[in-house]
């Protein structure tokens, strides 16, 4: 749609408008300002006005549904794909956003039909293979999210997400040095990415490597203060060094941030349990029980510690 759009300030093309209710190009252009500055309602009127002047556009159809999805309108967004693929059934872009609306709709399965669309396509697109590997994920096809998260790699080495992707797929088949090497890969192409050094920490954890899980974990903190994980995941290191004061620091923070964090108050409830507080451990235990009533480890330190201070009392 870009051949439709015409220079000119929101002010010119109101005027252009009001001269000429039915220019095409001047409703394209504005609803194309409206988009980039935010204004998704009158964005989204211009567009519906576009579509009345030229209801076989395409693009038209596509941009109105990016702005539905933009507002959390997921319906309306999945009418408007919809018709721009009837209009262009060969159009990588329309099975691609068409995909998008459908797994945030949760229906994998269609998103994992149009991704494979678009990728029919065009094969080459890497950001296609990486998303219909998203969605494999999602539909616990640990194979085949290898393969598309491969792919991407292949088709973009320098695939920051793709990468990361991998890595945590590694992870989930146990196989911790494919993961840190991949992890550690995105961590070079995007070293701002603070969800990519908490992956990574969490790794060199289960690995043991608890002094570069730290340090990863800090780094994510650094770059995101209010990452919950980050902070939860230090506590969870500091306390299997032994340092229950650190970990308790940490663990409140992260609650601070997600108060509704069970696993944060779990972890908090085994500090204190820790360092003989075992009153405020039930308190923490109680807390994750109240948000995740299926929390079998909470359940089980509750149980221990009441059975604990019962007996202390009888005796």
């Amino acid at each position: 749609m870009k051949n439709l759009i015409i220079d000119g300030s929101e002010e010119f093309l109101k005027n252009l408008i009001r001269l000429k209710p039915n220019h095409l190009n001047a409703h394209c252009s504005l609803a194309a300002i409206y988009a980039q500055t935010g204004d998704y309602p009158n964005a989204i009127a211009s567009y519906k006005e576009v579509i009345r002047l030229k209801p076989g556009l395409a693009d038209a159809h596509c941009e109105l549904g990016r702005l539905y999805a933009l507002t959390n309108d997921y319906q309306a967004a999945l009418a408007c794909f919809k018709e721009a693929s009837r209009i262009r059934p060969d159009n990588a872009e329309v099975q691609y956003g068409l995909a998008i609306v459908y797994e945030e709709l949760g229906d994998f399965e269609k998103a994992i039909e149009s991704y494979k669309e678009a990728i029919r396509v065009k094969s080459d697109m890497a950001i296609s293979h990486y998303s219909l590997g998203v969605a494999y994920w999602h539909i616990g096809d640990q194979q085949k999210v290898m393969a598309c998260f491969k792919e991407a790699i292949r088709l973009k080495p320098d695939y920051a997400l793709a990468h990361q992707a991998l890595g945590m797929a590694y992870e989930k088949t146990g196989e911790h040095q494919k993961a840190i090497e991949h992890l550690t890969e995105s961590v070079r192409l995007d070293p701002k990415n603070d969800e990519t050094h908490c992956c990574l920490g969490r790794i060199y954890g289960e690995a043991g490597e608890y002094q570069k899980a730290m340090e990863c974990f800090t780094k994510a903190i650094r770059l995101k203060p209010t990452n919950a994980e980050a902070h939860n995941n230090l506590g969870f290191m500091y306390g299997k060094i032994g340092d229950q004061p650190n970990a308790i620091e940490c663990y409140n923070e992260a609650i601070y941030i997600d108060p509704e964090m069970a696993i944060a108050h779990y972890n908090l409830g085994v500090a204190y349990e820790a360092i003989g507080q075992p009153q405020k451990a039930i308190e923490c235990y109680k807390e994750a029980l109240r948000i995740q009533p299926d929390y079998p480890e909470a359940s089980a330190g509750l149980g221990r510690l009441s059975g604990k201070i019962k007996n202390s009392g009888d005796a």
